[in-house]
């Protein structure tokens, strides 16, 4: 979006990190990793690792925090296929472009029209964390499902597409 605003027609962020301009892309996840306890990332192990920007950490989220905190609402099956999809996700909080607070231009990336879903069941990042990343990007819209957990396209599928075929509705203007 920073480097193609006008092939963006909408950005929607759906129980995501969402970075906003004049801060570094890392911020969500600092804020997220500040408000949760140890205990709130209950089974999730952290992993050193090093690639080509020096060393970092990776979460590999455990299997009772996925069906407590990220699936609680979603069918067996697809909490099933999650703990075997899992694999080690880069937190990218030493990464120097991540905290490149110049990054995000309100010429580019903020003219970009962003709606947040906001999953109000979501277990890992709460309705209070969601609409606070939706506070730090101004005439960001906010779309509610209620009873989606953080995996919405499998708790409320229905849900998310009337959201986001409301979101494209909004968009055309002729």
């Amino acid at each position: 979006m920073e480097r193609f605003p006008g092939k963006v027609a909408a950005a929607v962020f759906a129980a995501a990190g969402m970075p906003c301009v004049g801060k570094h892309m890392g911020v969500t996840t600092e804020e997220f990793m500040r408000r949760t306890s140890s205990e709130g990332l209950m089974d999730c192990k952290m992993l050193p690792i090093n690639n080509n920007h020096g060393a970092g950490v990776a979460m590999i989220m455990g299997p009772n925090f996925l069906a407590r905190k990220n699936y609680q609402q979603s069918s067996p099956e697809d909490l099933a296929l999650a703990k075997m999809l899992v694999r080690p996700g880069n937190l990218f909080m030493e990464d120097p472009v991540m905290k490149d607070a110049s990054l995000l231009t309100d010429t580019n990336y903020g003219s970009v029209k962003k709606v947040y879903v906001v999953a109000k069941a979501d277990g890992s990042s709460t309705e209070e964390m969601q609409r606070w990343m939706v506070l730090l990007s101004p005439g960001t819209e906010a779309e509610e499902i209620a009873g989606a957990d953080h995996a919405i396209m499998s708790s409320r599928p229905r849900e998310l597409c009337d959201a986001l075929v409301k979101i494209a509705d909004s968009l055309n203007t002729c």
